[in-house]
Parts: C-alpha cells; structure tokens; sequence
C-alpha cells in the first residue's frame, strides 16, 4: 500500500503535464516539436498581473538555466537600492594649497564605479547603446559603436580644473580606485574606475587587396600602441582577425585578413590597468587644457589614495545621467560588464568590497524582498553565467513585484527592456508579427562545443518580460528551452527566432483570454 500510495502522485504529475502540454496552442506546440528540441526541456509560464490568472504552465517549477534573464534580478536589486534617480557623482579634489596657478599637491579623481564615465552620453540626462554593443565584438560579427567620445568626462573634468584657477600641478595626478575590489569576470576588469568599459575600440576597415588594412582606435592615451597586421583580401576571402595583448595591455597586436566588400569591424582589447589609463587620460585632457602636470610617469599604483576627502577642495565634479539608464543599458544590450559591476555596487553601498560579498546582498534582496525560497534559484553572477539556475514562476514573481511599483518606477523598468522587433537584442526578431512593439523582454542565450563532437551545444535560450495583452491587461511571462542541437554557431539565430515566435504567440491568443 505505501508503494502504491507513493506512485499515485507521481502519475497524477505526469499525467497533469501531459495535459498542460496538450493545452498550448497548435502553433507554439509545433515550434517546440521541432527534432532539433528532441532532447530538449521546455519552461513556460504567463500570467495575467491584473486577475492573477495563469494562462499558460509548463515546468514552471522546475529550474532551468537562465542566462542573461538573471540581469532582470540585478537590475531590480540595484534599483532597490540605489533608487532610480541615483546619479554617480564622481569628484577630483586638489590636496594641497592652490597659490598663484599653482596646486601645490596632488590632483585625485575619486572613482565611483560609473560604468560609462560619460562615454555614452549625447546629453547629461541618456546613455546611448545600439543593438549589437562592443562588448561583444570578439565573439559576434555586426557590432556598431556608438558615436560618442569615450574620453568625454576627463575631458569636462579637465575644464573644470582649469577654470578653477589651477594651471600647474606640483605633485601628482592621482585614480584613487579604493571603492571596491576590481576583479576578472568573463574576460572582463570589472573596476571603480571605467574608461569605455575597460575595452580599446579597433575597427578595421579594407583598403587595397594585398596592401594593409586601415585601422583605428579609441580611446588614444600616451604609452598605447596598436600594430596592425590585418591584409586586404578579395571579396571572396576569410574575415579572420586576432588580436593579442602584452601583459600590460599596452602593446596591443591585430593580425589577419579583411575581404574588400567588408566595412567596419570592430574588435575589443581590454585596459588592464583601468586606474593607470584613466590617469594617462586625465593628463592628457589636463594638458590641452593649458595645464602642466609635473610627470606623466604612470606611478598611480604607487601612490596611497587619502581615507577621506572631507576637508579636502573640491575642484571638479563629473555627474551621471541617472541610474535608470544604466539599468536601460544593461537589459537593452546584455550588458555582462555593467551586470557584475552591479554586486560590487551593492558591496559599496554597505562599505563592503567584495564581489562575493554583493552577490550575498543580491540574494538577500530576493528573499526578503521578492519572498523566494533559496532553493528555487542559483546565482554565481549578477550578468547569467551558465552556472545560475532558476524557475520561471520565480522570475514571474520579480516581474509582478516590479510591476507594483510605482507607475513611474515600473515605467523605468519596463522602458528598459529590448522591445520585440523594435530595438535592443531583440530588434531583429519577429519582425514579421503582430506583436511588434507590444512584448518587451529581456533574451537569455547560452552555449558551448561539445568537444567530443566538434559540434556546438544549446545550454539555453530564454526570454523574460511583460506582454502588453490585446485584451488590455499586462502579462508577464518566461519562455526558456535547455539542451537543444545547433551544429554551428550561427544556428543559435533561428532558435532565438523561435522563443520570439512563442512570445508573439502569446500575445496572438491574449485577447481569448478572460477580462
């Protein structure tokens, strides 16, 4: 009897997802039928935030791998705490008498994990991004930068020191970077102190077939240099192109091929040493300022930074647009770095420093304030390493937490994610439907080669977010499948078509559903 007591709520479950499955409409059943999902497991849950009702359920308590969906709980964490209006204030104060011109001390930029430092900014109060972001260049093709000069705030800040009166500095300039501990996360120097996210800009351009390639960069400081060793190749040639760094990061080297027809490709190399390029740079804007600096030797690692800056001068002082935007980049564009720039923010905000400490402080926010069991997700980073796991009724409720914010904070939120064949990472998705414009989600893609096939490996592909229903009403939802076939890298395009599909699918049957 107890066998048989055990085994008849194992039926009833299996028997009830049968029936789930059976109750998804024709058209999405037949997107999740197709052979290249045959090993696959599906997630999808929506719900109406109006009534409260589930309309669609399929393993939504099961946990899933999210990828970059987990960058909604982030967001949500930092908005929590920092407050949508939040400004980074990033000072420079003059330590030391100023006499005649003169600063008879040192000159420090205190770092406060701005992460664009008005590199992105046409205007004080917005920062620009575009559908396929730099930080990606060296792993996907298409990446367009945007136009602003990522030098931008030295540059304001240089100004600033000059129409202070300051025309000689005696002692040194100085990045003081102490507000939290920079760390290593996907490749990337995740630091207090950003210069164009820690990345030099290389885009290559063709120029005459078997002659050099044109080449240029940004941002330019004293003591980089690129050599460029990329060949122009006919219009049916390989774009292969490497880049490769000292230990430094100073002496950066590009080699390979570009065909002739291609145009602007962009690839990254990263600043190893943000506080020391952020230095270069200072000096640099100072002198065209019409400021002299005593040395341009790079000893800011040498130099211990104050405790405090209470009684010192303030002489510049570089302000942010505000937070909401920084949130509107990293879900725009999957933006990794900005994501786990966003622990060591929280670490900050309680004067701690470290990247494990903030994650801690992430998870506290979705427990005590979004009221999840601890064991229904998995976060090893704030950006949606493969690592993370969690179920897609946990990400309905972030999602119906934030909606029942105020109507200006949700608006926020909600303005920030990428709109469905509109802008974002999803701007080339779904183009062809009707639910264009009306699905704003943030997408999730994982993958990896299989080294024993030589073949590459879905781990996941997910979309999160609200559907604006044509019966009026906000759903929010999550579609996720793990474990899927794609042979090659570029099959990952029409899987992530098809999680898009599903989300217009939704919408199609939304006005079906009770009001």
């Amino acid at each position: 009897m107890k066998i048989c007591s055990l085994l008849i709520p194992l039926v009833l479950a299996i028997s009830s997802l049968g029936a789930l499955e059976k109750t998804l409409p024709p058209d999405m059943q037949k997107i999740m039928d197709q052979s290249k999902y045959e090993h696959s497991i599906w997630g999808l849950y929506v719900k109406d935030l109006q009534t409260g009702e589930v309309l669609y359920d399929l393993n939504s308590n099961a946990m899933f791998s999210p990828a970059s969906t987990s960058k909604l709980f982030s967001t949500a964490a930092l908005l929590e705490v920092y407050g949508d209006d939040y400004r980074f204030k990033t000072p420079v104060y003059a330590i030391g008498p100023i006499k005649n011109g003169q600063l008879q001390g040192d000159l420090v930029l205190v770092a406060q994990g701005d992460l664009t430092m008005g590199g992105r900014q046409p205007n004080a109060n917005t920062i620009a991004f575009t559908k396929m972001d730099h930080i990606i260049a060296n792993e996907v093709p298409g990446v367009i930068l945007t136009p602003e000069n990522p030098l931008h705030a030295f540059n304001e800040l240089a100004k600033q020191v000059s129409q202070k009166g300051i025309k000689e500095i005696t002692g040194d300039v100085i990045i003081d970077d102490t507000l939290f501990e920079s760390t290593e996360k996907r490749g990337m120097i995740v630091s207090p102190m950003m210069v164009n996210e820690n990345l030099i800009d290389l885009v290559i351009n063709p120029s005459e077939v078997g002659q050099t390639a044109k080449l240029s960069w940004r941002p330019q400081v004293p003591g980089y240099a690129v050599d460029n060793q990329v060949k122009t190749v006919a219009k049916e040639g390989k774009l292969s192109l490497e880049v490769s760094a000292d230990e430094t990061g100073k002496k950066i080297v590009v080699k390979g091929t570009i065909p002739i027809d291609e145009h602007d490709s962009v690839r990254t190399s990263n600043i190893v040493h943000p506080a020391s390029f952020a230095r270069e740079a200072f000096i640099q804007a100072l002198q065209k300022e019409g400021v002299k600096v005593k040395s341009s030797q790079d000893n800011a690692a040498k130099t211990t930074p104050l405790r405090s800056y209470k009684d010192q001068q303030l002489v510049a002082l570089w302000t942010s647009p505000p937070l909401s935007e920084y949130v509107k980049l990293i879900l725009k564009v999957s933006h990794n770095l900005g994501a786990n720039l966003v622990p060591l923010l929280l670490a900050a905000k309680t004067d701690k420093k470290t990247f494990d400490e903030g994650m801690l402080l992430m998870g506290a926010f979705i427990i005590k304030n979004l009221k999840l069991s601890q064991d229904s997700f998995v976060f090893i980073d704030g950006a949606g390493g493969n690592e993370n796991r969690l179920t897609p009724q946990d990400e309905i409720i972030l999602l119906d937490y934030m909606y029942k914010k105020s109507p200006s904070q949700f608006k926020n939120y909600f303005d920030a994610l990428p709109i469905l064949g509109v802008d974002g990472s999803l701007e080339d998705f779904a183009k062809n439907t009707k639910a264009v414009g009306k699905v704003r989600a943030k997408p999730g893609t994982g993958v990896a080669l299989n080294l024993s096939t030589n073949r590459f490996f879905l781990i996941t592909q997910a979309l999160g977010g609200y559907i604006e229903g044509k019966n009026g009403h906000m759903l929010a939802y999550m579609v996720v499948v793990n474990n899927g076939s794609m042979p090659t890298i570029d099959d990952i395009f029409p899987i992530f078509e098809d999680v898009s599909l599903i989300s217009s699918i939704i919408y199609d049957h939304s006005e079906n559903k009770k009001l």
